[in-house]
């Protein structure tokens, strides 16, 4: 099932999860959480006055109250000054990393409009859903099964907001589109050089392309020899000496490119005018 990323108009406090997330940076407890606090019987400003929590960057905290929320990860932010669209995408990275380490299905992230700075909504919202993406993403297809991988897998994380805003779902929306063009890069990326061809990365490149609905060009070795990319050629060379699957007759290149017209079904964060080329 592919990972989602929603966002939810509710109120912190009484929010029903297997794990509720919360961004905070150094300091006290911010005042929007009083009822949180509450609804945990005082359990977060307890992490917080006995110091094993004080909301350093990186630094996690899990409580485990009585209430809707089965548990509670605090992640810290570090300084007031610290927190930027980096600080909170680091944030939700960690968040989704720990999820995932808990195995809970599901979880929701929120982050106190009061300790967002300068960040906009549409700018946090973005940051959040790149952060939980790049966080969620593991890659199992070539590993052997074993204990962790009969926990559940993290399905979805709901960005919890209190005021319902435009703002915020358009950046989901963007955020998540430049995590998921970040997973699919990385998937590929991570694939041994037996498997990851010349003609097995264009076929993903002829795939990507049918199904955004932008051209691609595969660049065969005598396209790469006119276009007089030299260098692959040589690399090609030296791999195809040492009986490499990136032989001579598999070099290949592919070359995409998008005319600029609007398409609703491609994310804003995939679209291009001018043409990409990938070097294999």
């Amino acid at each position: 099932m592919p990972f989602e990323i929603a966002v939810a108009q509710a109120q912190v406090a009484g929010y029903e999860t297997p794990l509720l997330a919360i961004a905070l940076p150094r300091g006290n407890l911010p005042a929007s959480l009083e009822a949180l606090d509450q609804g945990t019987a005082g359990a977060l400003a307890r992490v917080f006055s006995s110091g094993d929590f004080s909301g350093k960057k990186d630094e996690v905290a899990v409580i485990y109250p009585s209430g809707p929320a089965a548990r509670v990860l605090l992640v810290g932010l570090g300084t007031t000054e610290e927190i930027d669209r980096a600080g909170i995408r680091r944030a939700a990275a960690v968040t989704a990393k720990r999820a995932r380490a808990l195995g809970v299905p599901r979880a929701g992230f929120h982050l106190p409009a009061e300790v967002r700075g300068q960040v906009s909504v549409a700018e946090a919202s973005q940051a959040i859903a790149e952060g939980l993406a790049q966080g969620a993403w593991q890659f199992n297809e070539m590993k052997r099964r074993d204990e962790d991988s009969k926990k559940p897998q993290l399905d979805r994380v709901d960005i919890l907001i209190s005021d319902s805003t435009n703002d915020s779902g358009e950046g989901r929306r963007l955020g998540e589109a430049i995590g998921a063009g970040q997973t699919f890069a990385r998937s590929i990326q991570v694939l041994p050089g037996n498997v990851c061809t010349p003609s097995y990365l264009a076929n993903v490149a002829r795939e990507l392309a049918q199904r955004h609905g932008f051209e691609i060009t595969v660049l065969d070795r005598s396209a790469i020899t006119k276009e007089k990319m030299g260098a692959l050629l040589s690399v090609a060379a030296r791999k195809s000496r040492a009986s490499s699957p990136w032989s001579t007759r598999e070099r290949k290149v592919p070359r995409s490119s998008w005319s600029g017209r609007a398409s609703p079904s491609i994310p804003a964060a995939s679209r291009s005018s001018r043409p990409r080329t990938w070097r294999t």
